[in-house]
């Protein structure tokens, strides 16, 4: 049991079945290298790829494994979430049509919450390091503290990768792109001894200027990104581990200051390039206890750094300190089943902008937290789940010239109660409903004018109200597996809060919002084919203007194909992805084109050549001309993606 991320499904939930539908190759090779050597069971990453789980689906083991080159390529097609920004400075994600400002975000457990710059993302991370994607749709339980949810995102080490006996191994990769890129990286792991193991890990890719759907050059990308991860880890004794871990990722190109607005606003307005370099700096000490079901405990100890530098005078810097420990037990009381969960997390957070003439004043923000959950079955198949989490939040800002800065602290408790039951073998049912909080977030790191601050702006706080069913089934319409599952939402927001207006920022209430819609999924597999297909739709109405949020998205579709070929090691894998036209509710919303755009990808990997893998695919086949909704959009602003890109992979393992 690990406890990696906060939304790890607990050994409770997996009893409601399994359903292994929609999963590529992939995930079946990975699946197939679970190994045991003597006594430790040891899940090993066969297949260099990234495995996505998605809490709202109610299929416990539907849970994709992919191989991306970009975040896009992990999530776009789950359903629920989004990734806006077509640059690689501006990727940021999208949750029910809630953007990652209101999400809680962690990698490796290190919090991710940044607000660097309103013209580019606050994400930087690489998806090919990427071991595991948590996706909560909806915030569902006091251990996540966003108004929609969030993603937990973790990185892969040197236990993952070692096959059973090596004592050392390496694996060199190289990815070429038509439309315009190469990536290669380097990985080196170890078993050092009975009680160290460690992981070196490096990659570049050098970008180039690509076209979109309708052949225009899309101008302001061509760059390099780097990013390099160590990791050491240190197996205490049987029941105690501990792991050390450095991550520096460094984005730089000849890019546009407002790269969020896409080339064609900038190349229209004749706007030049500069040089831009975009950072991040994390430094994490994890300490894990396992004694079974006694107790499960992760703790996280971090420092995480993020700077924004369009020029070499100047600079936004976000910075965070903190803490994340969680535990588990599992116990048995007044004869009935417990799974407790329980934890604390703390940060200090820093955001100032440095010139070479002076450094600014730090605007600063504490954060505090105390939760708890039990997941109690109280009768056979049914369990009910109460939880308490303590909010505390500070936060300082000041404000030049004669505008009043922002002082204030706020306290909290929040209350969720989430059930399920287990109607047979094939049906499943919840509900769930969690009050939310989230405290007024720092102003931008880079941009330090003026700021309108309503001395009495509230925290936002709200409720969020859920109803899911589920079946599975083995044998069932002539196929081997079958599901379908379909998720119910209503989130109501309170005192929504405004930062950023035209020409300084702002910080005000601006009403309540609330936000409906649904998930649905229906998956099968028939031998070596397996299929998914998923609808969601989220709409979110200010309740006084009727007005939608910013980044609100249209309805989208998502369909996968995957067929294994064994008698040639081959699997093929179709995707496609269409999201419709979303249109304005009000004069103050802007209409979002649909779209929908297919990919297609062969994967090789030759059984007297285990080590060896190849992929080759085509991304955007029909090259459609296209943006995702969750990206910045306006009557004038259409952040185009890139169109057709055939692409070739090789990784070699040693």
């Amino acid at each position: 049991m690990h406890l990696n991320s906060p939304f790890i499904r607990t050994p409770l939930a997996l009893a409601i079945g399994s359903l292994i539908a929609s999963v590529s190759f992939n995930a079946l090779a990975a699946d197939d290298a679970k190994t045991s050597d003597n006594d430790n069971t040891q899940e090993v990453v066969k297949v260099w790829a990234t495995k996505i789980s998605n809490d709202s689906s109610l299929l416990t083991d539907d849970i994709e494994a992919k191989q991306a080159d970009h975040l896009s390529d992990l999530l776009r097609d789950q359903p629920g979430i989004d990734v806006g920004g077509s640059h690689s400075t501006v990727q940021s994600l999208n949750v029910r049509g809630v953007d990652e400002s209101d999400l809680d975000i962690t990698i490796d457990g290190v919090t991710q919450a940044n607000n660097m710059f309103h013209h580019t993302g606050n994400l930087l991370i690489n998806a090919d390091i990427l071991k595991a994607v948590d996706i909560q749709l909806g915030t569902n339980s006091v251990l996540t503290n966003g108004l929609s949810g969030g993603v937990a995102f973790e990185t892969k080490d040197a236990k993952d990768l070692l096959r059973p006996g090596e004592k050392f191994g390496a694996r060199l990769h190289g990815n070429y792109g038509s439309n315009d890129y190469f990536a290669s990286s380097v990985t080196l792991y170890s078993q050092l001894n009975d009680q160290f193991d460690a992981m070196a890990y490096y990659t570049l890719t050098d970008k180039n200027n690509p076209d979109n759907g309708d052949g225009d050059t899309i101008e302001g990308n061509e760059g390099k990104i780097k990013d390099g991860v160590i990791k050491l880890g240190w197996d205490i004794n049987d029941t105690n581990r501990v792991e050390l871990s450095y991550d520096k990722y460094k984005d730089k190109g000849d890019y546009y200051l407002r790269s969020n607005f896409g080339s064609s606003f900038n190349v229209a307005r004749g706007t030049a390039t500069q040089e831009i370099e975009y950072t991040r700096e994390t430094m994490s000490l994890a300490y894990e206890i396992d004694h079974g079901d006694a107790l499960n405990l992760r703790s996280t100890f971090y420092n995480n750094k993020i700077e924004y530098a369009p020029s070499s005078t100047s600079s936004g810097i976000s910075e965070h300190t903190g803490f994340k420990v969680l535990a588990e037990s599992n116990l048995t009381l007044a004869e009935m089943n417990h799974d407790l969960r329980y934890g604390l997390d703390g940060n200090h957070q820093t955001s100032y902008k440095d010139s070479s003439t002076s450094t600014g004043q730090k605007d600063r923000a504490n954060s505090f937290a105390m939760y708890a959950e039990d997941d109690i079955q109280l009768a056979e198949g049914f369990y009910l789940k109460p939880g308490v989490r303590f909010n505390y939040y500070n936060v300082d800002m000041y404000s030049t010239d004669s505008v009043e800065g922002l002082d204030k602290t706020y306290q909290h408790f929040t209350f969720g109660l989430a059930s399920r039951y287990l109607l047979n073998d094939q049906w499943t049912v919840k509900a769930s409903s969690t009050q939310l909080f989230k405290g007024p977030e720092l102003r931008e790191s880079f941009v330090k004018g003026n700021t309108s601050i309503d001395q009495d702006v509230k925290a936002e706080t709200g409720l969020n109200n859920e109803v899911g069913v589920a079946f599975q089934d083995n044998d069932l319409f002539w196929m081997d597996r079958v599901g379908f599952s379909t998720n119910l939402f209503r989130t109501h927001i309170k005192n929504y809060i405004q930062d950023w207006a035209s020409g300084k920022g702002e910080y005000t209430n601006d009403g309540d919002y609330t936000i409906h819609g649904f998930e649905s999924e229906l998956s099968a597999r028939k031998g070596n084919l397996s299929a998914r297909l998923t609808y969601s739709h989220s709409n979110s109405r200010n309740d006084e203007t009727g007005e939608s949020l910013l980044y609100e998205v249209g309805d989208s579709i998502s369909f996968g194909l995957n067929y294994l070929i064994p008698e040639y090691d081959l699997t093929v894998n179709w995707t496609t992805m269409m999201s419709l036209d979303l249109k304005p509710d009000t004069d103050d919303d802007t209409f979002k084109e649909g779209y929908d755009v297919h990919d297609i990808s062969v994967t090789w990997m030759p059984e007297q050549y285990d080590r060896l893998s190849v992929t080759a695919g085509v991304e955007n086949i029909f090259n459609e001309l296209y943006y995702s909704q969750a990206s910045y959009t306006s009557g004038s602003i259409k952040d185009y993606e890139p169109g057709r890109n055939v692409k070739v992979s090789v990784a070699y393992t040693f």
